[in-house]
């Protein structure tokens, strides 16, 4: 009796938390559409501000890599052979024209010891590579592709923290209605003389712990949506979300393009095999000559010019470098086989995900109806005096599971598309809401 008498106090007590809970909780929650959400995260998520920063620097250096480099140097006195040499500088600057053809200049401004005579000198070099290999620029991602991916990430984030929080408070929902449901049964059963309640009991308590885990849960999942939106207050949230199931069948062969192109990873493999490809047949037709074409122009004392072309070559077992260069076009060959493999594994591997999610949905709906059929049987035995009110309790328990299990399974195909979008290198900031908002 004592027993019984501490599990009536210890339910009484948590279900006065949970009251007093809920009602505080209603009071602050927050209704948060899909669209309210991506547009907080993107004006205050730290990391996206970041990253914002981080591309306006790239772009200015960027730019300036397209200008004259321009470098000082000043010794302000120094000793040469035994001899005081006054004060030197000198000003270099060096204009990009191209990945094989460089110009540079210099100036050299230097002050006699003995008539402090300012002595400048000039110096004008050109020089051009004539079998240069291609520069690696091209092959990382461009400003407007490393946007798109960073805003794809977060939409991503943003989304799949949404629908965790929706299915943990749906199923916390769930789950104190079970516990809601179990209370009734323990007092129906206290009515019956001499009824085992022990197995009741023991669902109950069992049942307090699973509320107890799932409150847990929800509150982490708030805490990192505040983290992820940048929100500094303590909001609580309530996702509102709704899924736009469409028929549309996703075909390999027809976003196999779409993937590769949309492949940093693949882009800079077939960059390496373009590059190593190209160095074997330099190698083969300059038989390992490197041959430069230089002019300069001097101005000091006087004025002199030259212009030459050298050739160099390394001194080292020739067959051995083509060797050494075809297994580099080998490897390079099989690192883009393997990337490609790899991809069109992901690309299977999101369009089954889409599938699964399809036929998942099929049968929770089917679900659900048998569910809804039983519930209104249910209610019928119930007018009849066939069924009790529990029984009925039952049914509709069973829909709520199968309702919200059907919501799940929608918000499982949404999370999908996203996911397989966002493979193929769409801008998911505007298409996530074809399927969700």
């Amino acid at each position: 009796m004592k027993t019984r008498l501490r599990l009536s106090a210890g339910i009484l007590c948590l279900c006065l938390a949970l009251a007093m809970g809920s009602s505080a909780w209603a009071e602050r929650v927050k209704m948060l559409t899909l669209d309210e959400a991506l547009t907080t995260a993107l004006e205050h998520n730290t990391s996206y501000a970041l990253f914002l920063w981080e591309q306006e620097v790239g772009l200015a250096k960027d730019a300036l890599k397209k200008h004259p480099k321009i470098s000082t140097e000043l010794r302000p006195a120094g000793v040469e052979d035994g001899a005081w040499q006054g004060p030197q500088g000198s000003l270099t600057i060096a204009v990009p024209l191209g990945g094989s053809v460089s110009l540079d200049g210099r100036l050299s401004v230097a002050v006699d010891a003995q008539s402090v005579a300012v002595k400048p000198t000039g110096s004008l070099t050109l020089g051009y590579d004539l079998f240069a290999l291609p520069g690696q620029e091209s092959l990382e991602p461009s400003p407007e592709e490393s946007m798109r991916r960073q805003v794809n990430s977060l939409v991503l984030q943003v989304l799949e923290l949404l629908v965790d929080l929706r299915k943990a408070m749906d199923i916390k929902e769930y789950e104190e209605a079970v516990l809601q449901h179990l209370e009734a049964q323990l007092k129906a059963a206290r009515q019956t003389p001499n009824y085992d309640d022990l197995e009741l009991r023991r669902k109950l308590r069992d049942q307090i712990s699973v509320v107890a885990a799932r409150s847990e849960e929800v509150d982490h999942l708030q805490l990192q949506l505040r983290t992820v939106l940048g929100v500094e207050t303590e909001e609580f949230y309530q996702p509102v979300l709704a899924v736009h199931l469409f028929e549309q069948e996703f075909f390999e062969e027809e976003l196999e393009p779409e993937l590769f192109a949309a492949s940093p990873e693949l882009r800079r493999a077939r960059g390496e095999l373009e590059r190593a490809q190209t160095e074997l047949e330099l190698e083969r037709k300059t038989m390992g000559w490197k041959v430069k074409v230089a002019g300069g122009l001097t101005v000091g004392d006087g004025v002199g010019w030259n212009v030459g072309l050298t050739a160099s070559k390394d001194l080292y077992p020739r067959q051995t470098i083509l060797n050494e260069l075809e297994l580099a076009v080998a490897k390079a060959e099989h690192a883009l086989e393997l990337q490609e493999s790899a991809l069109r594994g992901e690309l299977r591997g999101a369009l089954q995900a889409i599938k699964a999610a399809q036929n998942q949905v099929q049968l929770l709906a089917e679900l659900l109806e048998e569910a809804q059929e039983d519930l209104a049987l249910r209610q019928r035995q119930h007018e009849a005096g066939l069924a009790t009110e529990l029984q009925v309790e039952e049914a509709s328990l069973a829909v709520q599971k199968a309702q919200m299990e059907y919501f799940h399974g929608e918000l499982n195909y949404a999370r999908g598309a996203a996911a397989l979008w966002n493979l193929c290198g769409r801008q998911l900031q505007e298409m996530i809401f074809a399927v969700i908002s």
